[in-house]
């Protein structure tokens, strides 16, 4: 039962994962997670200031609200400042992981906050804390996330698709790209704060990549391209753990390693058909 909590678990961060991260990757927006998992280290800070607490709700809203004003800061650099994308995303995800290492150092240096921890979590420790049903919290957390992100693909995905591929032309028939793009964004910076504490934020953002990069290399068509992506990011977070199990080594760099390791090969197999 240990191991299917960390399995399922792991399978849900790559279902949110996934389906976030093919919009990513169409937009070109794909590290977007790698500054979020830097810029909510304030937030994380914060929160423990406040409540006096490290693992607790409020420090997971407190870094999603960090993750979602970085994001806003970004677009507006891009925007009015007149920056690229990957220069406004790395001048704010630098300053604000300064930010939460001062607020460290300064205010917190009895909260035992583990840098490290929020970029690799322990996935092995997802079954320990239960909540009142039985289900561990993080299980439990993340399942919420999923409903909230499968339920606003469903509905939304005309919008996301038309702001994905083509901005000129929503804008032209009354589609609003910021709303989708920030909508998006906003999703993304949830469900990756909230996958932080079980898995950290290499595999998140290995997550968000490798699976829809995959899936590009398979089809043009956005519905299998999708369906890809999540059955991908599935099988590897299955298979990984069991390999992990077997030779006794660490599931999360099992599973980005093995991820890593498909789409090369794929790649190779692909060139080689192709000459």
């Amino acid at each position: 039962m240990f191991d299917f909590w960390i399995i399922l678990t792991a399978c849900i961060i790559a279902i949110n994962s996934s389906l976030l991260g093919s919009f990513l990757v169409l937009k070109k927006m794909s590290l977007i997670t790698d500054a979020l998992s830097h810029a909510v280290l304030p937030g994380i800070v914060i929160a423990f200031l406040i409540s006096g607490e490290i693992n607790s709700f409020w420090m997971l809203i407190s870094a999603s609200i960090f993750g979602v004003l970085s994001i806003i800061i970004i677009d507006w650099l891009n925007n009015v400042g007149g920056y690229s994308k990957d220069s406004a995303i790395g001048i704010i995800y630098t300053l604000l992981f300064a930010v939460g290492i001062i607020l460290i150092t300064s205010k917190a240096r009895n909260s035992d906050i583990d840098v490290e921890c929020v970029l690799f979590g322990d996935i092995n420790t997802v079954p320990i804390i239960k909540n009142p049903l039985g289900i561990p919290t993080p299980t439990f957390n993340l399942s919420i996330i999923l409903f909230v992100v499968s339920l606003i693909m469903y509905y939304g995905i005309k919008g996301f698709k038309i702001s994905s591929f083509d901005k000129n032309y929503a804008s032209s028939i009354g589609v609003s790209v910021t709303f989708w793009s920030y909508l998006l964004l906003s999703l993304t910076s949830i469900s990756t704060v909230f996958s932080f504490d079980s898995v950290g934020a290499i595999m998140v953002i290995g997550l968000m990549v490798i699976p829809p990069s995959f899936a590009n290399l398979i089809t043009r068509k956005l519905s299998v391209f999708l369906i890809s992506a999540v059955l991908f990011g599935v099988f590897c977070c299955i298979i990984g753990h069991l390999i992990a199990i077997l030779i006794d080594i660490p599931t999360v760099p099992t599973i980005c390693v093995l991820m890593g390791i498909i789409l090369v090969l794929t790649v190779i197999l692909k060139s080689i058909k192709q000459s």
